[in-house]
């Protein structure tokens, strides 16, 4: 059933009391703005074949291990579960599908009731740290201190702050958009403010990339605050470590949450484009530019990319300052200044620019002009 402009799919997980029993499903479409109550499910796809079964309209449908594990546990024993699921929910064999939905792919999880995050099997260790959680969580504080945790209940919240859930770009967007998110380890599960709670009390032992997306997540903001959106360097330079198949996933997964974008360089998601395109694009984005003025960069790789932008190559913010015809100096000073480093060397290659050289090398020149007035004088000595 192909969707219209607008539509999704849900998935109705039939009940279950057997662990064992066949998973039952069946799916429907709806247009996103009038859908019903429903979960979105975020989990790690995994690495291994689609080689287990579930039954989808009497169907034999494949499904890969860890998404089989997490229908088992999300099954109620006696009422149906409406889930969104991108493996299910999305034709995998139609691409301009995939484009279309993974593009809404925010206001699906921002529309869902709550976003369940399944993070994988569970341990004796995480069995009794999420015990310990459920106990916080119920209000318990004042016999559970997360400052005396027994070393099994904390290797156990290391261990499920280390899953693999947390180190995937295409999360990211899952944990932003969620109004209530509820993490799930093995059959147990906890609020994610819970986790953000005890995550607090022992921030050496946990993963820094794990930390900033626990960030994201509902708990780390007021009850009635909504999600603030992040200017783009930021989110390059806290999730550049996160792992994705395609290296352009990137910097593609963090565009749904974007805060601002100039309008002469919006990114779009495309696949067409090469690294070295994409990374111009970058660029032109962050230096308020047309991308027709960015050289190629001197990296073959996203992450090598990733890795030298703080600050920006000079060599490259200089061919731009001389060459582009509508690069806005005032925006990237008022913007960029934690990213790029104004020296004498940008103030000749701005006047150099065939447009308007004189008038560009005024903005920079009063920049370099300003932070020496800022600087306090040694008072002298007599």
């Amino acid at each position: 059933m192909p969707l219209e402009k607008g539509q999704i799919r849900l998935l109705t997980l039939r009940q279950g009391s057997n662990q064992d029993d066949l998973i039952e499903c069946e799916l429907s479409s709806c247009e996103l703005n009038s859908a019903p109550a429903y979960e979105a499910l975020s989990y790690y796809w995994g690495t291994t074949e689609s080689d287990r079964v579930i039954s989808l309209h009497g169907s034999q449908f494949r499904v890969r291990d860890d998404l089989y594990k997490a229908l088992q546990h999300l099954r109620h024993g006696q009422t149906s579960r409406v889930l969104w699921i991108d493996w299910i929910c999305i034709d995998q064999r139609n691409q301009a599908e995939i484009y279309e939905q993974i593009s809404q792919l925010g206001e699906i999880c921002a529309k869902a009731e709550t976003v369940v995050v399944y993070l994988g099997e569970a341990t004796d260790a995480t069995d009794q740290a999420m015990d310990y959680l459920m106990q916080i969580q119920e209000g318990e504080t004042s016999q559970i201190s997360p400052g005396i945790m027994d070393n099994v209940v904390l290797e156990g919240c290391q261990d499920i702050l280390s899953r693999p859930w947390f180190q995937r770009a295409w999360i990211l967007q899952d944990a932003f958009y969620a109004r209530a998110a509820v993490l799930h380890c093995g059959s147990k599960a906890v609020l994610s403010k819970t986790m953000i709670y005890i995550s607090k009390s022992i921030p050496d032992k946990i993963d820094p990339l794990s930390q900033h997306v626990l960030n994201l997540m509902p708990g780390s903001r007021g009850d009635d605050e909504a999600a603030s959106k992040i200017p783009l360097y930021d989110l390059l330079q806290r999730f550049r470590f996160s792992k994705a198949t395609d290296q352009r996933d990137k910097i593609y997964a963090v565009l749904g949450i974007v805060g601002f974008e100039p309008p002469k360089s919006i990114i779009l998601p495309d696949y067409s484009m090469s690294q070295k395109d994409l990374m111009r694009a970058v660029l032109a984005h962050l230096c308020f530019c047309e991308p027709s003025s960015v050289p190629e960069p001197p990296y073959e790789t996203i992450d090598e990319f990733l890795a030298n932008l703080d600050p920006i190559d000079n060599d490259i913010l200089k061919k731009m300052f001389e060459t582009s015809r509508d690069i806005d100096l005032v925006s990237l000073l008022r913007h960029g200044s934690h990213y790029i480093s104004i020296d004498r060397s940008l103030v000749e290659a701005a006047g150099r620019n065939k447009t308007k050289g004189d008038e560009m090398a005024k903005i920079p020149r009063a920049a370099i002009d300003s932070k020496r007035s800022a600087v306090p004088t040694s008072p002298e000595v007599s």
